[in-house]
């Protein structure tokens, strides 16, 4: 099960990742990522992946995410946050995400939470975009 959506804007794409995730639907998710990513004409952007309940990928779903997180970052994703409850997933996820190299370093911020990943794209947003912004409830 995927979803992406896409707050212009607070510059954020949001991903939701959950279950397991074949190839064939992993392919779907980039499609939407990369329409997602798109709208910002590489201009400067933050991510958050929530993972929870996400399955250990497939190898060949998990080459297509690593290319989906190639494609964001080098395209202006300056933070991407992950929120995930599977010690396998979040492993693999970042084994993938850190062989992705951008002029930043490793942009990836690993989170046990959707509130602290909020107060992550809170300090982010006010880091790249200089907003402040009140806090952000997300459907659980």
């Amino acid at each position: 099960m995927f979803e992406v959506s896409n707050d212009a804007n607070r510059r954020t794409v949001t991903v939701r990742l959950k279950g397991f995730v074949r190839p064939n639907e992993m392919k779907d998710f980039a499609a939407a990522y990369r329409t997602a990513t798109d709208t910002y004409a590489k201009g400067r952007h933050l991510v958050l992946a929530d993972m929870r309940g996400l399955k250990a990928l497939e190898p060949e779903s998990a080459a297509i995410f690593g290319e989906v997180v190639q494609y964001g970052r080098e395209r202006g994703c300056l933070v991407c946050v992950h929120v995930s409850d599977s010690v396998i997933a979040r492993l693999q996820t970042a084994r993938v995400a850190s062989e992705t190299v951008t002029e930043n370093g490793d942009i990836t911020v690993n989170c046990v939470s959707i509130e602290e990943a909020d107060k992550q794209l809170a300090k982010a947003r006010t880091q790249h975009f200089l907003v402040n912004e009140p806090a952000v409830a997300h459907a659980r």
